[in-house]
């Protein structure tokens, strides 16, 4: 009896080390989409990428024609100033401060997080949570009002994403003929939110 007790310990054990020792990435994939509002200006703007709290030599700084922002960095905190520009003129400036990107075992080494020119404006972020997410239609409503969506959905790689006044909504998923409904999903102020949607109804 002790030996099975021993045994089982050793193996308990042997699996937390393993666990502890897997590679955790040195460097995530930063993605960085800007809004005025509800319309994306990302390939308007110029942006850089300061460590938290600094404002000295940046990390990063980058303008994309393409509209994709997509920058290697090291898990960390960061700050970043978006500045949109339109023949040769500034529009607006920005600073998003104590962006927290770390590697969360929902987002695979890739982080997203958006900039909104605009107050009073969020983003909810949704991913699948198996392969199926590609065959999912979501559309997000007013908290208790299911007559019409607030707005379109916006796609991305392997996401959906919502821009929208910070609050709370409902979340409509469907997948062929289910549907399924969350309700009092909470899309914060002046931040990005990632919501997994089950895929199982």
């Amino acid at each position: 009896m002790r030996c099975v007790v021993l045994c089982a310990c050793l193996t308990a054990s042997a699996a937390t080390i393993a666990a502890a020792q897997e590679p955790v990435p040195s460097r995530l994939l930063l993605e960085l989409r800007v809004f005025d509002g509800l319309e994306e200006v990302t390939a308007q703007t110029r942006v850089t990428v300061h460590q938290a709290g600094t404002r000295g030599e940046p990390l990063a700084q980058t303008t994309s024609p393409d509209g994709r922002v997509q920058l290697q960095v090291p898990s960390g905190i960061y700050d970043v100033q978006a500045i949109h520009e339109r023949d040769g003129r500034v529009l607006n400036i920005r600073w998003a401060n104590r962006l927290i990107v770390m590697p969360y075992p929902d987002e695979a080494g890739k982080h997203l997080e958006v900039i909104n020119f605009k107050p009073g404006y969020g983003a909810l972020q949704i991913r699948a949570q198996d392969k199926d997410a590609g065959t999912l239609d979501i559309a997000i409503y007013e908290l208790g009002k299911h007559e019409k969506p607030v707005t379109a959905p916006i796609t991305g790689p392997a996401y959906t994403l919502f821009i929208v006044p910070a609050g709370t909504y409902d979340l409509q998923v469907r997948k062929g003929v289910q549907t399924a409904w969350h309700p009092k999903i909470d899309v914060p102020l002046d931040r990005t939110r990632l919501w997994i949607a089950p895929t199982a109804f």
